[in-house]
């Protein structure tokens, strides 16, 4: 379809009918310190139709919880477990581009190969409106280094540019152009000025933006040219708080348990975190990586070389987000750019 436009009044009209559409719509909304974090609107309203910056959490927190039941257990002795569905319409407004990428990203470990049954389902009974960004949202910031940003490439329904008088409309799917469809007296087409005053300022935005050799990293890194130096410098830093991990858009780490009564309960699952000591412990309590260091590389591994390697692309988006909370002043940016003087060096 062709690029549209919707002025903000519109805008308003669109948000209202589709709340009626769905049972959660999930937008951008200011609470407690003035922070911007992903909320249910339907209800009491409040969602920001464009706003500066990015949120605290990423909708990941809605479509992988800290916790959420798997399964209700009828009987444990016969192996009893009735799975618990979520079927919920969920409506995704005002994603910001990194975080659209970051869902493809978690897409692919959850869809790809084995597929999870709880991720599909909510994946299923979502749209994702996303929101370009007009300016980057802190300093520490490098979506556009990993082409995460300031517009989405790919993994939106709809995807709104904000502009003077409006916003200019990309459609990215079929559920995409079945909003569009469904409420044809909101759009027009996208007027020639409106589109040409967007691009000059995704180009001013990108001017100075180096993008990241990814796979040169992550050689480097499964060659084992990043200096015990470097591991030792960080674990120091690293007081596991999880800020970085319950942030990050993309982690995907996870644990199951059963919590049981009289040969009956439910089974969970629980966001677990590879910088955490117990997180590879075996039975007999054996622990593969027995120290701090090794444990806090596994975040790094994962996010820029077994990614690489397992997707053709790291599970970094740039969004700081582990950054701007670290109290070590731990930045993955740095790290990276470590990681690529050295091997320019070499």
């Amino acid at each position: 379809m062709k690029r549209l436009f919707i002025i903000k009044e519109n805008l308003k009209i669109l948000v209202k009918n589709l709340k009626k559409e769905c049972d959660e719509f999930i937008a951008p909304k200011r609470e407690h310190l003035d922070d911007i974090i992903f909320g249910d609107t339907k209800v009491d309203g409040g969602e920001l139709l464009e706003y500066e910056g990015n949120s605290v959490i990423s909708p990941r927190a809605f479509l992988l919880p800290q916790s959420e039941p798997l399964f209700e257990i009828k009987s444990a002795r016969e192996s009893d477990l009735v799975p618990i569905q979520d079927k919920k319409r969920r409506i995704f407004y005002g994603v910001r581009p990194c975080d659209i990428k970051a869902l493809a990203l978690m897409r692919r470990f959850f869809l790809d190969a084995v597929v999870d049954v709880p991720y599909q389902e909510k994946m299923e009974h979502s749209i994702f409106i996303a929101l370009a960004c007009n300016t980057l949202c802190s300093a520490e910031a490098f979506c556009c280094e990993l082409d995460a940003g300031p517009v989405a490439q790919e993994g939106f329904d709809l995807q709104l540019v904000a502009g003077e008088n409006g916003f200019l409309v990309d459609v990215g799917t079929k559920k995409g152009k079945h909003i569009v469809e469904g409420h044809k007296t909101l759009f027009t087409n996208a007027p020639a000025r409106d589109a040409k005053q967007a691009n000059a300022l995704f180009k001013d935005m990108a001017k100075g933006c180096r993008r990241i050799d990814y796979k040169k990293v992550a050689q480097a890194m499964r060659d084992n040219k990043v200096a015990e130096s470097v591991w030792d410098d960080i674990a120091l830093r690293c007081v596991v708080c999880s800020g970085c991990t319950t942030l990050c858009p993309t982690c995907s780490c996870f644990r199951v348990v059963d919590r049981l009564s009289h040969g009956k309960g439910v089974r969970l699952r629980y966001c677990d975190g590879c910088p955490y000591a117990g997180f590879t412990r075996m039975a007999g309590d054996n622990a593969p990586l027995p120290l701090h260091k090794d444990h806090i590389r596994r975040f790094f591994e994962h996010k820029l070389n077994v990614d690489v390697a397992r997707y053709g692309a790291p599970s970094c988006v740039g969004c700081a987000r582990c950054i701007r909370t670290c109290p070590g002043n731990i930045s993955i940016r740095k790290f990276i750019e470590a990681v690529a003087g050295q091997t320019k060096a070499e």
